[in-house]
């Protein structure tokens, strides 16, 4: 009998752990978060590095001239297109 209730108490508590995990998820956008668009004066792209925040990148870009420019930006939460013009 003992049995039979910690095993009821796990499935309850397995349930309840699906549901609060299935409750705190967030739908994924449809389409691609568009920015403002990275001038392409800055240079020919060498790379990303994050930065101290989660959402955070630093872009780096080396110039013609062979001087280095870091570029750091906001990411928002989800898929981001950085576009260049």
């Amino acid at each position: 009998m003992y049995r039979r209730y910690v095993r009821n108490a796990m499935r309850y508590a397995v349930l309840t752990v699906i549901g609060l995990a299935a409750a705190g998820c967030q739908k994924v956008p449809q389409g691609l978060n568009t920015q403002p668009a990275i001038p392409a004066a800055l240079g020919e792209f060498v790379g990303v590095t994050t930065d101290e925040g989660a959402r955070t990148a630093v872009l780096w870009f080396k110039q013609s001239d062979q001087t280095i420019i870091a570029v750091r930006v906001h990411v928002p939460q989800g898929i981001t297109k950085f576009p260049r013009s």
